[in-house]
């Protein structure tokens, strides 16, 4: 049962700021294990009930949904060891642009939970604006209550220069995004020490399910 986090993953990852190498990683193996391992495990299993429930679609794989603590050894250069960790349950998809997903991500700077679009290009943002143009009043409906939560925020890069002048305004502020991803930001504070993080989870993740099929419906 995932109780939170705990000071070994604080101590973890203070280690692995100072000396980003596999023999800092080795040596501190136990503080990994008890630290960062069991209660990303713990977080993934509670959570993999809850995306079993909500969408069969979404990937339950372990081995796919918790990270390792090596980066890509093809892409570290001098850093081989993660400063961060995350769970993501994503689409399982062949193709890998435009995959949509549920996250949580912490490292000493904070955590982060949300849903996130992987490897999104212009096509996935265009068929996400038609399918808002073409089904208006629902998508101010659904667009509507997740506003009504704020539990989680629009995030992305939008245009200088506006191209829907004349839609509702709940409307362009999703129409004039060049991505999209919606997320709820906090530093380390007490319920990242705590059963209430998985409650926090979700209750923001709950509060997008509408968002999230609406998403899916309008770019697979």
């Amino acid at each position: 049962m995932f109780q939170g986090f705990n000071q070994s993953t604080i101590k973890y990852y203070e280690s692995i700021k100072k000396d980003n190498s596999k023999t800092a990683h080795r040596e501190n193996e136990m503080l990994y294990i008890e630290g960062v391992r069991q209660p990303l495990e713990d977080l993934y299993f509670e959570l993999s009930h809850y995306f079993n429930k909500l969408d069969s679609d979404l990937s339950g794989s372990k081995r796919r949904c918790i990270s390792s603590p090596y980066h890509d050894a093809r892409f570290c250069g001098n850093a081989p060891i993660r400063e961060y960790c995350y769970v993501r349950f994503k689409l399982n998809r062949e193709d890998k642009k435009n995959t949509l997903g549920f996250f949580f991500d912490a490292s000493l700077d904070g955590y982060k939970y949300g849903i996130n679009i992987y490897n999104m290009n212009a096509k996935g943002m265009e068929n996400i604006r038609d399918y808002i143009l073409d089904n208006r009043n629902f998508a101010t409906e659904v667009i509507q209550k997740f506003n009504m939560s704020g539990l989680l925020e629009v995030h992305g890069e939008t245009y200088q220069k506006p191209s829907y002048p004349d839609e509702k305004e709940i409307l362009r502020c999703w129409l004039e995004h060049k991505n999209l991803s919606f997320l709820h930001k906090e530093t380390l504070n007490p319920r990242f020490f705590d059963r209430k993080l998985l409650e926090e989870i979700r209750r923001s993740f709950d509060s997008a399910a509408d968002v999230y099929f609406m998403l899916k419906k309008a770019i697979t």
